[in-house]
């Protein structure tokens, strides 16, 4: 890139040489050429008889000029090139970063900024390397101008330097407020995300509930912040180009003025005042670079403070193959989410037998989710530690552990996309008879064939064209796809009608007939038929056991809530 900036700047530099010998061999008078002055009118003199007449030294203008776009394009494509690969770059280890980062790290983040800065502040990697390399080409362009100035006159150019240097002087001063319009940009563009996203995804709870108006209000809100701002940004851009036009052009009027009081040649003021001109736009861009690179610095630091790794939890990978044969076992195992709000789950001990169907049972809030979470290793413990035949659970390969795990929960979590896609999500090479096998486990067949194009249905976003039994289904589907040896259902079944949950769960407990289940669940005709029973109140396990050991008082405790479910 440097490179190209110096031969571009030099073939341009030649060519407004050039130029001056080109009016004297016009005119007749190349011989005069030499009278222009220091050491470029010594060079003028020495190449004028190998140039010829005046068509000759046209035409080497002519091929300086060529040159000078070709070298302008070329410096222009490989920029753009550089630049694409450096977004895509940023957008992928950025993306890598959200997947591979602590669970628990991304859910302390605002899904605004987050958007904020994957699909947005991104992009700022490339602009600022683009400014960046404006910076450095126009610094070579300025370098080269400069040495031929200097040949030209070295008074002439000392006057000019000084007063360049007093208008980028002022510019500075005019362009301060750009880096706190900046950072006042980066929070609003976050909200704005934020604002969208809340639009975008509670679309079904604001229409629910008639809060259209108030949400639109909440958005023009923020809109006319982001317009503010940016108007602010365009004045300031506004003001500083007339100035600094104006500026130059005082500076071209001092020294035309200064060199006809002085011995300085005409020739040598014109192809001085030649140069500059031609000098300007440099600087200008220069100036505009390094402003831009100012307005960008927040949003840089945001996504290099993204991508450090610095500081940042990891869930351990795991270095111990996969292997349940005899029993998960949670050995005082206490966590929180947030220490000041106390503790989920409180030196937990219990067992989840392999081969078995072990009931999870709680009140809500009690720490079920926790549990499946610890399971998933979304989160570490605490305290405490979980064993899987005797290993600890954060020794085994992450990714082999998750691949022996299914699971379907209540609240059941789709993306985008059509049925088929959402049942992927736990095996991406499923075949399309497999998808229907699970579908079959899952009691779609019938749904699906009533829909327009099967499988292959476009569900909405998050999966809201679905009733919330159906989305269960396909939760359940998702997990059977996975053919866990680990299957955990949490309320898997709660939105469907009693006939229906008994045929699914009936075909489950075919399907994964010797696997290891974990049923969360308040039905009281699913839990008397496990294997196995954890009870727990408050974080706390308050009993485990088979279910004629932990049922009947357990039912005692809670009549009220069993009765309401009961058949």
């Amino acid at each position: 890139m440097i490179v190209l900036g110096l031969l571009t700047s030099l073939t341009e530099t030649l060519g407004v040489s050039l130029v001056v010998l080109f009016l004297y061999s016009a005119t007749g008078k190349s011989n005069l050429a030499g009278q222009n002055g220091g050491l470029l009118g010594v060079w003028l003199d020495q190449i004028g008889p190998w140039m010829g007449g005046h068509t000759v030294l046209a035409f080497v203008i002519f091929l300086l000029i060529v040159a000078r776009g070709l070298l302008a394009l070329t410096y222009t494509l490989v920029n753009t090139a550089i630049g694409q690969r450096i977004s895509e770059s940023a957008r992928n280890k950025l993306h890598e970063q959200y997947l591979t980062v602590s669970y628990e790290f991304i859910r302390k983040h605002e899904q605004g900024k987050l958007l904020e800065i994957l699909a947005t502040e991104s992009w700022s990697i490339a602009a600022a390397h683009a400014s960046f390399t404006r910076v450095v080409i126009n610094l070579c362009a300025i370098v080269v101008f400069l040495s031929f100035l200097i040949a030209l006159s070295w008074k002439i150019t000392f006057l000019a330097f000084v007063g360049m240097l007093i208008v980028t002087l002022a510019v500075r001063w005019l362009s301060a407020p750009v880096r706190s319009l900046g950072a006042e940009v980066k929070l609003i563009n976050e909200s704005l995300a934020t604002q969208i996203l809340i639009s975008l995804q509670g679309m079904r709870t604001i229409r629910a509930f008639g809060q259209e108006a108030a949400q639109d209000v909440r958005f023009r809100v923020f809109s006319a912040s982001a317009r503010r701002v940016a108007v602010k940004l365009d004045r300031l851009s506004g003001v500083l180009h007339p100035v600094t036009e104006i500026a130059y052009l005082a500076i071209l009027c001092v020294i035309i003025g200064v060199g006809s009081y002085t011995s300085v040649p005409f020739p040598t003021v014109l192809a001085t005042v030649a140069l500059l001109y031609r000098l300007q736009p440099h600087i200008r861009e220069l100036e505009g670079a390094v402003l831009h690179l100012a307005q960008l610095e927040p949003q840089l630091s945001s996504v290099l403070a993204m991508l450090d790794r610095t500081g940042k939890p990891y869930p351990p990978a795991g270095v111990r193959p996969a292997s349940l044969k005899n029993a998960v076992r949670f050995e005082g195992v206490s966590f929180a989410y947030d220490p000041a709000r106390g503790q989920c789950l409180k030196a937990a001990n219990f067992d989840i037998p392999a081969g078995a169907v072990t009931g999870l049972i709680g009140a809500s809030g009690a720490g079920k989710t926790t549990i499946v979470n610890l399971l998933l290793r979304l989160y570490q413990p605490n305290e405490g530690v979980i064993t899987v035949d005797g290993v600890p659970l954060d020794e085994i390969l992450r990714s082999e552990w998750l691949g022996m795990i299914g699971i379907a929960g209540q609240d059941t979590e789709l993306v985008e996309g059509t049925i088929a896609d959402n049942i992927r999500m736990a095996r991406n090479e499923a075949s399309l008879s497999e998808i229907k096998s699970a579908g079959d486990v899952a009691g779609l067949t019938e749904m699906v064939a009533a829909l327009p194009e099967d499988y292959d249905t476009w569900i909405g976003q998050e999966g809201l064209n679905l009733s919330g039994g159906q989305r269960q289904r396909v939760g359940l589907a998702r997990a059977v796809i996975r053919d866990p040896q680990l299957l955990i259902l949490d309320e898997a079944t709660s939105e469907l009608d009693l006939g229906l949950e008994n045929q699914v769960r009936n075909a489950v407990r075919k399907r994964f007939a010797g696997r290891t289940i974990l049923l969360i669940t308040h039905r009281l005709e699913t839990l008397s038929s496990v294997d196995h029973i954890v009870r727990i109140e408050d974080g706390i396990v308050r009993g485990e056991g088979r279910s004629a050991e932990i049922l009947p008082g357990y039912v005692g405790d809670h009549s009220k809530n069993f009765s309401r479910r009961a058949v």
